[in-house]
């Protein structure tokens, strides 16, 4: 009688070990599932320009957006899908000089709108951008200009030489020094009234941002709200 009442026991303590085992099981699982996906340092992240950005005619302040287009995968599972939307803005605005200097665009990317998991901010930079006169990439993401200097040289130079040769034509040396200053003069006045090259992005080109800091991708917000019902 004994050893049956021993049985029993043992039987419903084994019972009751694998349901308590069970339920820790499927609540870990559960915690898992609904955990926050960070996303390391230097990740890369590419986009598409929805606005046509120019020095010429934005100002500081200007707001911009670009949508993802490759989604970016923690394993086997999608964090970022394609049109996730990245908000920013232009932080500084220098033109061109009239004589030398380069323009410059600084673009600060602030947040990106995921679907389910609403709007996250980050800290990234440019890396890289692919659009006729969109410039090259400084530092800390700073677009520049090209230099208008070589060009502005050839403005001068030109104009000098042939008033040389229509001096010289006139009254040989002297009048060669007196044709290339007038030509140089010429050349100045054109340098002047003309600014270098402005930093245009089309709309439409291709951006790379770095994140600088790890980005926290919470759960999905459907998700959370089922798990809490």
């Amino acid at each position: 009688m004994r050893l049956c009442k021993t049985n029993k026991m043992k039987e419903l303590w084994n019972a009751a070990l694998i349901c308590v085992l069970t339920f820790a099981l499927m609540t870990v699982q559960a915690y898992a599932a609904e955990s926050d996906t960070i996303l390391p340092e230097k990740t890369r992240i590419v986009l598409q320009l929805n606005n046509y950005l120019s020095t010429r005619v934005n100002s500081e302040g200007d707001a911009f957006t670009a949508y993802v287009t490759a989604p970016i995968l923690v394993g086997d599972h999608i964090v970022i899908p394609k049109g996730s939307i990245v908000n920013g803005s232009i932080s500084r605005i220098l033109r061109p000089g009239r004589f030398k200097g380069k323009a410059v665009m600084n673009l600060l990317f602030q947040s990106i709108t995921i679907p389910g998991h609403g709007q996250l901010p980050i800290v990234a930079s440019l890396a890289k951008i692919d659009s006729q006169g969109g410039g090259s990439i400084k530092s800390e993401g700073t677009v520049e200009g090209e230099s208008s200097e070589a060009s502005d040289i050839g403005r001068v130079l030109v104009p000098g030489i042939a008033g040389a040769g229509i001096g010289t034509i006139a009254g040989g040396a002297k009048g060669a020094a007196i044709g290339s200053g007038v030509g140089a003069a010429i050349g100045l006045a054109s340098v002047f009234a003309t600014r270098g090259r402005e930093i245009e992005i089309r709309r439409g080109a291709t951006l790379d941002i770095v994140l600088d800091q790890p980005l926290t991708i919470p759960p999905e917000e459907n998700s959370s709200a089922s798990a809490t019902r």
